[in-house]
Formats: C-alpha cells, structure tokens, sequence
C-alpha cells in the first residue's frame, strides 16, 4: 500500500474526529447556554447522547465488517451530526441523532485506521487523538453561546466528500489466531478492563483549575499528544513497555499532585500512551472484525465512565481511590499484553 494513501486516508480521518465531536458537543452544550432547557434536563441530554454514541459502537461495528464500507459508514456518519446541529429547537433528538451520527463515523473510520497496518498501534492513535481536541473546542463554543450551525455543516460535508473521493486503500488480510490460541478471552477481558477502569479514572479527576480555558487546552494537548504519540512509541520501543511504565508514572502523579497544573498534564499525557495499545490488542485478537473491536473499547469507555453520573463520583475522585484504582488497570494491562505477546507475538520493538 502506497505511504500516501495511507497517509492521506488517517489524516482526513483524525481531521474529520475533530470536527465531529466539536460539532456534537457544541450543539448539546449549546441547547444548555441557549437556556430552552434547564441543566438538569441537559445533563439528561447529554447522558442520552453519550449512551447512544459509545454503547451501540459494537453493534454497528459488526455491520461495518460484514459488509465493509468504512468510509460510506463514516460519511453517513458526518451527514447525520450536520443534521443534528439544525435540531436545536428539539433538544432530545439532536441529541438522539448526534449520538447515532457519532457512533456511525467513529465506527467507520476507527476500522480504516485498525487495517491501514494491522498489528499497529500508530494510526488508531492518530486516529482517535484528534477527538479530545474538537471536544473540548466544540463544549467551549457551545458554552459561550456563539454556536452556529452553518460553519460546522460546510465543514463535515466538505470532509465527507473528501473521505469518499480518496483513494481506497487496499486492506491487508489480517493474520488468523493460531488455532492453539489459548488466552483469546482473557486478553479481550483484560485489555477491556483496563480501558474501563482508566475510563473511571479519567472521569473522576477533581480538577478544579481547568475553569481555566488556557490551562483545559493545555490539559486537553497533554491527552491528545498522548494518544498520539503513544502508538508510535509502543510500536518502536514495545507495547508492554510503553504503555504499563507510562500508567506506572502518570499513577502518583494524577492521585496526589491535582492543584499542580503542570504534574497533572505530565500525567496526563503519560496515562494516554496506552490508548492506542489497547486498541490494537483488542483488534489484534478479533482478526476481520475491526469494527467489533473498535466498538468493544468504546463501550468499555462508557461502562467506566457511568459512575461519573451518579453519586459514586463523591468518593471514586479520593486520591487513594484514584491511584488504587490506576494500579488495578496496570495490573490488568500487563498481563493482558503479556498474554497477547505469547497468543500472537507481535513485534515489540
């Protein structure tokens, strides 16, 4: 497969992350500050929307490789979050319909970047980095109450456009399990669970400098930088190696040194080295399924983030909690990938 296939394909699909979820949280923030709802119902909203987008991944992700149209799903995708900014006035179905939009496009571009280079944690990386970015952008907007739907409607249709005028890379046929594999749902299980309980983390930071804009978009580069950068370090100097000793550091560092801006951004970018590891090791044992896989993780995210939404969230952000917890999921990853390395032996640096 040619560099600049590969190359222009992960570039328009990161770009692309960005602006869907700028699009998706600007508009659910922006029913919020527009005030024809009050924040309790919003928070409802955007609960509605969250399950919607990261639950039902799994199952369209089957879809998506039964009949293998990744970028027409991702496209589609695209018009439906376009749709959902016109839908302000209805608050509970642009978040219904942003939610399914979401889902559909993570789905199908989150395949292209798996089977761009199966066994590869660089490009799902590259791919899913971007997204924290237009979160947190689309929030800020939607916030300020300057949201208008027309730039972010320009925007995903010109990319949708571009995802399906790009030459279509020709798919490498990815490696079966060995048939003496012996750990298949162990590692699925334990690479889940440390997703999850990095999820639950994640949502239970007590920060409260980041009311500070200049500080979130700092904080928000340290996680995509992370999620970046972590897949090309795992894939040159060994995915066990990067990943668990980048959770080992962030551990200490985002339990007990909050009120320090710069520590907790360190740690944060040291924590989001593993995300692109467990993607790939995740779709590693789902060979053909990448769709599935990629959907797996994102439910994993949202079961994690659950307790963020109810009463639990008082006591899951203690310090001793959170670094507990962190060492939970360093445990579950190492022996996740340490099992995977002996299923299917990637190379590790």
């Amino acid at each position: 497969m040619r560099k600049g296939t590969v190359w222009s394909n992960i570039t328009a699909y990161g770009l692309a992350h960005a602006v869907v979820d700028a699009a998706c949280a600007a508009t659910l923030f922006g029913v919020l500050k527009a005030g024809s709802v009050d924040a309790s119902t919003a928070a409802l909203f955007i609960l509605v929307y969250d399950g919607i987008a990261f639950s039902t991944q799994p199952i369209l992700g089957l879809l998506v490789d039964k009949y293998m149209q990744p970028a027409r799903t991702a496209a589609l995708g695209m018009l439906l979050v376009a749709a959902a900014t016109l839908l302000m006035r209805w608050p509970l179905l642009a978040a219904v319909i942003a939610g399914i939009g979401n889902a559909i496009f993570h789905v199908g571009g989150g395949v292209v970047s798996l089977k761009l280079a199966p066994g590869k944690a660089a490009l799902p990386g590259l791919f899913v980095a971007p997204g924290a970015l237009g979160l947190t952008l689309g929030i800020l907007i939607g916030k300020s109450g300057s949201f208008i739907a027309w730039p972010f409607i320009v925007v995903l249709l010109l990319f949708a456009v571009t995802i399906l005028l790009l030459p279509r890379p020709d798919f490498p046929i990815p490696p079966a399990l060995p048939q003496d594999a012996r750990w298949f749902e162990a590692v699925i299980a334990l690479l889940l669970a440390s997703v999850t309980i990095r999820s639950l983390v994640g949502g239970s930071l007590v920060l409260p400098w980041k009311s500070d804009t200049t500080l979130l978009l700092a904080l928000t580069g340290a996680v995509v930088l992370g999620k970046a950068l972590g897949g090309f370090l795992a894939d040159r100097f060994g995915w066990t190696a990067v990943a668990v000793s980048g959770l080992v550091l962030s551990a200490p560092l985002l339990a007990f040194f909050t009120p320090l801006p710069a520590l907790v951004m360190i740690g944060t970018f040291l924590f989001n080295l593993s995300m692109p590891v467990t993607l790939a090791g995740v779709a590693g044992m789902l060979p053909g399924k990448s769709g599935f896989a990629f959907g797996l993780t994102t439910l994993a995210l949202i079961v994690g983030a659950l307790p963020g939404f109810t009463l639990l969230r008082t006591w899951t952000g203690a310090p001793v909690f959170i670094f507990a917890s962190t060492l939970v999921s360093i445990a579950a990853l190492y022996a996740g990938l340490r099992l995977y390395a002996r299923t299917i032996r990637p190379r590790e640096g």
